[in-house]
């Protein structure tokens, strides 16, 4: 918790400065990249290892440069193993006496620490913050030796050796994640001691890049033995201050303070417990101070309320954060000072009509992310800035929710969204379905640490117990957590893929490219727009590429024209209805984890490639997700003679769009779902394409305009760098983006050629990628795509200028220098200073739906022996649940196909009346449905098409049967009890010459 000391004292009186420190502990470790037996041992030769600043990882020089498997495997080729770190400091005088602990943000993924020479303890949680206490070990005669082993040892879902690793996606390459988590769980070891790195269920490519390090800040904080309490439960058993506000208005709230302190002095004491409240201007709303004793080795928790009068309430659109100030002070000395976030805000979740906050109705518009943030040539390990520097452009489309897929962020992420006010979803660790053994109590061990570390900040709304559904006991054991731990921080408990065993115990449900699994429960998207398409990749017909010929076969071949279209479809259809709160467009960064096209480095499915540079899809959402009149012209305006093509355009002023070419009209068009407008056959002619968006009552109200740019000249180079510029501290980076640009200085969007780069001065080359190459990262050259790329720099601790050189063939190279500043060891993370707006920025209240809205339970979710149903196919909308099989009734919800002689099995059986249209969809998991008792579930399928994974849980049962002339074979599984199924895809092929959908019935036991 790292917020600016608030530099007014608690009485006029108070000069004296807090007593506890904190420290930046990042600089100089040693590192190497081996397992050297005794390298715990304070005596331990690490004079000829690499000194490095955390945050560090060792997976940088092996990210993003090989291709991302199909399957959802993600890059599996990564090192892995282990690795030692080693810290020398000495512990200055004025440390005896006093308390030192050491924070760790996060180590992945097992670390084990010592110091000199004593174990402290092992964290395998791989994204939770945990602390140990250095005191006990201290030594003040002798340089101390902090040392950490760091496995980073994964978990790969296996792949057939027969296949080659690059083979498209097909029966044999797409794991069933059910068959390969109940495998996986045979090997977990009953107890957390015993679990292995490779052992951990989230610890695999197919859920987060494997980088390994001590890639967060770590840092110390001395404190005198009377102290406030850190936030950190595991190894400390300690849980922070807690702050809280309920009977949220806006003429008054509820204000709660609980203080946690310890005396580890060896007498009892007599101190004053002091607080102060602050506003983001720094002025004092409130103070309070009481007098206590706390016994010798005692804790006691120190409790203060007040009403708050005309707060300043936390939202997305007026991100207000207080600062709440504690002391601990024994005859006018402060003794102890921390300070915590608190963010006021009243947040009401209704299944008929959204989210609610602070009595305004808020449509959540953004992305889920992974916590590793990870950037090619950098990996996971990076500044809080760039961290940052992420979330901003998010809140600069119009996000407003992100969900951290599906481990935990890291306090600058976290940080990022209270200031931002970006609503965020938080989980604890997790990959997909439930686990066992170790695992399960690493799980639960997590839930509770990250609840207590960040239950201070107010842009958290959901806690995420799993991203999949769990036994009714570890639900149980889950919600309990947050009951005992934040039960007055008005946020709520939810799981995606629930059913209603899990939705016991929640308060909202996470659906899946816009389901809805429980219809009692409010819904907030998780993952929806699950395509993938690159940067580099126009349209049809853009040089040099002209279309993406490359992923012919794949599971998706998207040019980032259909990527940008599809985004506008995907959010209206499946977030758009007024009940529903919107949520998470999935993902917003290109990630080597969990991809399923052959010939990318990375998963394409963000709105912004790996190095943050934006696709035409961020663009389009950007028009969706603000309510201030955009238009955007999709794509560029630079095509060879001679193209037709359809131009697209996205508005979100309500009314007509107008085409102009060279002044001249091309008519109007009216929108498609709300945002789109398609011009067709639009005859490219060199100029100014114009589009002019009206409003409803046909007023103009937002204009855009391309025109055709020159061709390449020359090259120009564009820093950025953190909001105190480059810091020589061996961690921070400078990005360059390169551009080609014409002769006006404009850049030239189908210019795709190799750049060469000269780098001179204290600084490590780390480069950039090409997400369509291999081994494209750490070079000093690289492809501009789509007349753009960006490099990155990491600075030493050494000082001077840098000089970068760019120069590629029939262009005028570019040249800049960079001059990194000094930095003192000991100065806090660069973060940058938002600005609150002046007045709360929401959403206009016309769009929002009656406040008086009753939730209807969709029909067809439910039948005699389906107790729910869920179905993320593409025409979802018409997939309904039917009762009472019989022949003569319509096996498909859209064509004329009786059931005829149907197996007496299948008599009075519930069926999903499916759409065979969705035949060829093979991309997304399809269906969820739970059985009310025990129950027979049929599967009729279609044999002309291999039969996928999922469907190894069902036994053939010899049985055909025929519909619409398609010859289905029979599969059925017995169930014991009420169940959850999860039914994957159709099929594993790209476009099947021939399918039809499968079927699913339900009937008695």
């Amino acid at each position: 918790m790292r917020l600016p000391l608030v530099l007014l004292a608690l009485t006029a009186a108070l000069t004296l400065r807090a007593e506890r420190l904190t420290v930046n502990f990042n600089a100089d470790w040693r590192f190497t990249k081996s397992d050297p037996a005794g390298a715990a041992a304070p005596g331990f030769d690490d004079a000829a290892w690499t000194t490095v600043t955390t945050p560090h990882t060792f997976n940088d020089v092996d990210t993003f440069d090989n291709w991302s498997l199909p399957g959802h495997r993600g890059e599996q080729e990564q090192w892995s193993g282990r690795t030692w770190y080693r810290k020398h400091f000495a512990a200055p005088a004025a440390w005896r006496g006093k308390k030192v602990f050491i924070e760790f943000e996060a180590v992945r993924q097992v670390a084990e620490v010592y110091l000199n020479g004593t174990k402290l303890g092992t964290a395998k949680g791989g994204f939770t913050p945990f602390g140990f206490d250095l005191t006990p070990h201290l030594r003040f005669d002798a340089p101390n030796v902090l040392a950490v082993r760091v496995d980073n040892r994964f978990a790969k879902d296996p792949l057939d050796p027969s296949l080659a690793p690059q083979a498209a996606t097909n029966e044999k390459t797409h794991p069933n994640l059910g068959q390969l988590s109940q495998q996986f769980n045979e090997t977990i070891p009953a107890t957390l001691d015993e679990l292995q790195a490779d052992q951990i269920p989230w610890n695999n490519p197919h859920w987060h890049p494997a980088h390994g390090g001590i890639y967060r800040n770590v840092r110390l904080h001395v404190t005198d033995p009377l102290h406030v309490t850190l936030p950190l439960y595991s190894f400390l058993q300690t849980e922070g201050p807690y702050a809280y506000a309920t009977n949220v208005t806006a003429e008054s709230a509820d204000f709660a303070l609980e203080i946690p302190a310890r005396n580890e002095r060896p007498t009892d004491d007599c101190f004053t417990v002091a607080a102060a409240l602050f506003d983001a201007d720094g002025r004092e709303v409130w103070r309070g101070a009481q007098d206590v004793a706390l016994a010798a080795g005692e804790t006691n928790t120190f409790k203060f309320t007040a009403q708050l009068p005309q707060p300043r309430l936390w939202e997305p659109g007026y991100p207000h954060v207080y600062c709440c100030a504690i002391e601990l002070r024994t005859k006018d000395a402060v003794i102890d000072r921390t300070e915590i976030p608190l963010g006021i805000r009243a947040v009401r979740w209704d299944a008929a009509t959204g989210l609610w906050i602070n009595g305004a109705h808020t449509k959540l518009h953004g992305w889920g992310q992974k916590p590793t943030n990870e950037w090619p040539g950098l990996g996971a390990a990076l500044p809080d800035w760039l961290h940052a520097y992420t979330s901003q452009l998010m809140h600069d489309a119009g996000g407003n929710f992100i969900r951290w897929g599906h481990t935990p962020a890291g306090p600058a992420q976290i940080r990022a969204g209270d200031e931002l006010g970006i609503v965020t979803l938080q989980p604890a660790g997790d990959g997909e379905h439930d686990t066992v053994g170790g695992a399960w109590a690493l799980r639960l061990a997590n839930f509770r640490d990250v609840l207590i570390y960040y239950r201070n900040n107010p842009s958290i709304f959901i806690w995420e117990g799993g991203n999949q559904k769990v036994t009714r006991e570890h639900a149980a054991a889950l919600r309990a957590l947050m009951d005992r731990y934040d039960p007055h921080g008005g946020r709520a408990y939810a799981h995606r893929r629930a059913d209603q065993i899990t939705a016991e115990f929640m308060d909202v449900g996470i659906g899946t490219e816009g389901g809805r699994e429980i219809a009692r429960l409010p819904v907030v998207e998780g993952e929806y727009d699950r395509e993938e398409s690159p940067r580099r990749v126009w349209d049809d017909a853009s040089p040099p590429n002209f279309g993406y010929p490359e992923a012919k076969g794949q599971t998706y071949q998207l040019t980032s024209e259909q990527f940008a279209v599809n985004q506008v479809k995907h959010y209206v259809t499946k977030l758009g209805a007024g009940n529903h709160a919107g949520g998470a467009n999935w993902i917003f960064s290109d990630s080597t984890s969990g991809g399923r096209v052959a010939v990318e480095v990375a998963r394409t499915s963000g709105e912004v490639d790996g190095v943050r540079l934006p696709k035409e899809a961020y663009f389009v959402c950007q028009v969706m997700f603000t309510y201030t009149p955009r238009v955007h012209l999709v794509g560029h305006w630079s095509y060879p003679a001679g193209t037709k093509k359809t131009v697209y355009v996205a508005a979100n002023t309500g009314g007509e769009v107008e085409l102009f070419l060279n002044g001249r009209s091309l008519g109007r068009a009216q929108p498609e779902n709300r945002f789109l407008y398609t011009f067709r056959d639009v005859a490219f002619a060199p100029g100014e394409i114009k589009a002019v968006a009206y409003d409803r009552a046909g007023r103009a109200a937002a204009t855009t305009a391309k025109h055709t740019v020159g061709p390449a000249v020359a090259l120009r180079l564009t820093p950025i760098t953190g909001p105190d510029g480059w810091r020589a501290d061996g961690a921070d980076i400078a990005l360059l983006d390169v551009e080609a640009v014409d002769a006006r200085g404009e850049r030239v969007p189908t210019f795709q050629q190799r750049v060469d780069f000269a780098v001179a001065g204290p600084a490590v080359w780390r480069g950039g990628y090409n997400s369509g190459k291999i081994d494209s990262i750490n070079h000093t050259f690289l492809d501009l795509e789509a007349g753009i790329n960006r490099v990155a720099l990491r600075s030493l601790t050494a000082t001077g200028p840098v000089t970068v050189r760019a120069s590629s063939a029939g262009l005028q190279s570019a040249a800049i220098t960079l001059t990194p500043r000094t930095v003192a060891a000991d100065e806090p993370p660069a973060w940058p200073k938002f600005t609150l707006p002046a007045a709360p920025q929401r959403q206009p209240a016309e769009l929002a739906p009656r406040a008086d809205a009753v939730a209807a339970i969709p029909a067809g979710q439910a039948g005699r022996f389906i107790k729910t149903f869920n179905y993320t196919g593409p025409n979802a909308s018409i997939v309904h649940i039917e009762t009472n099989a019989q022949n003569g009734r319509n096996a498909y919800v859209d064509v004329e196909s009786p059931f005829k002689a149907l197996p007496a099995a299948l008599s009075g059986a519930d069926w999903v009346q499916v759409d065979n249209r969705d035949a060829r969809y093979h991309a997304v998991d399809l269906m969820e449905l739970a059985t009310a008792a025990p129950a027979v579930v049929t599967i009729a399928h279609d044999d002309r098409l291999p039969r996928p994974p999922w469907l190894g849980d069902f036994a053939p049962t010899g049985e055909q049967l025929v519909v619409n002339g398609v010859t289905l074979s029979l599969f059925a599984r017995r169930l014991d009890a009420a169940t959850s199924l999860t039914l994957g895809p159709n099929t594993e092929q790209a476009n099947p010459e021939q399918a039809a959908m499968y079927l699913v019935f339900v009937n008695a036991k």
